[in-house]
């Protein structure tokens, strides 16, 4: 039984290219984070009981780095076209940052009882949801649209054949009206 098509990987990845694909974008996701917070706080500002200020900067930062990272990667046709977009890095800024912290800390089981036992809702929550996932599909959508703003539309189609299954094109990216590979007379009754 196949995946959802939208989880298709773009055309001749294995699984292996998948995963280096995946642990580029962990690599960038944990440099932007443990980075970021040495530059700027010292590492000891991602430890738990800090003030939350350097961690959402830290955070922010590695939002940016990992969407940069799978964007590239997407442009390139590695990966897959909705996981490098959607998927893959919001799962990396969701398990790297306390990875980071759980492994070079310790863990937190008090903190996380606190935040996650009252509500799954708390404002705090909301709050880092937003700071690691937001700054980059910001810096995602902006990126792709400046990339295809480049390719005229034969270049884009191009792309599309090179690196997209002909399932996904059909489901996802094709529109009748303005593909080239068709015969502009089909379907005219004259």
């Amino acid at each position: 039984m196949a995946g959802p098509l939208g989880l298709e990987p773009f055309v001749d990845q294995s699984r292996r290219d998948r995963a280096l694909v995946v642990s580029l974008g962990v690599i960038a996701c944990a440099v932007g984070y443990v980075g970021s917070a040495a530059l700027l706080f010292g590492v000891d500002a991602l430890d738990h009981g800090g003030a939350a200020g350097p961690r959402l900067v830290a955070g922010a930062v590695a939002s940016l780095a990992c969407w940069a990272a799978y964007t590239v990667a997407f442009v390139r046709g590695r990966g897959g076209p909705v996981t490098n977009v959607l998927v893959y890095p919001t799962a990396t800024v969701t398990i790297v940052p306390v990875s980071i912290r759980w492994f070079v800390f310790g863990p937190a089981w008090e903190q996380l009882a606190e935040r996650v036992g009252v509500t799954l809702v708390a404002p705090a929550l909301l709050v880092d949801a937003a700071v690691l996932v937001v700054p980059g599909v910001l810096l995602c959508l902006v990126a792709l649209a400046a990339w295809s703003s480049q390719l005229d539309e034969a270049g884009i189609r191009a792309w599309q054949r090179r690196h997209l299954s002909a399932e996904f094109r059909e489901a996802f990216a094709d529109d009748p009206d303005v593909d080239s590979d068709r015969d502009p007379d089909a379907g005219r009754d004259d």
